[in-house]
């Protein structure tokens, strides 16, 4: 499974990949401080889920727009959105485009394993076959 972690903040990066690691065994961690390389990364990595900030300082997008761009990639993207304050514009935004959860932070680690647990799209494995 990819995870693809957007956050501007350098060490709430640190601690949004740390966090996904330690909850899911053998998840491909994908940071990235840029909303615009997250899209550029999507396309060449692929991004099973996406674990976003809501605002981007600094930049023509936020976070329900970046997920919507990775959306147009991979129409089963899961996405957990993280907020430092209540929006409730910004939650109601990301519940309309089908996110996992949205988080507030500082948010508990029980919470985001209850987002990891609670994907809307499970992840697609891959298989190898012989013919």
């Amino acid at each position: 499974m990819n995870v693809l972690c957007v956050e501007q903040n350098r060490t709430k990066l640190r601690q949004m990949s740390k966090d996904a690691r330690k909850l899911v065994p053998g998840v491909c961690i994908i940071p990235c401080r840029n909303p615009n390389k997250a899209v550029v990364a999507a396309r060449a990595r692929g991004c099973d889920v996406l674990m976003t900030e809501v605002v981007f300082d600094g930049f023509s997008m936020n976070g329900v727009m970046l997920a919507k761009q990775i959306q147009n990639i991979n129409p089963r993207v899961s996405i957990i959105f993280i907020a430092d304050h209540a929006d409730t514009s910004a939650a109601y935004d990301a519940w309309e485009i089908g996110a996992s959860a949205f988080l507030l932070r500082p948010y508990e680690k029980d919470q985001l394993a209850k987002a990891f647990t609670d994907l809307r799209f499970a992840p697609v494995k891959e298989t190898t076959e012989e013919v």
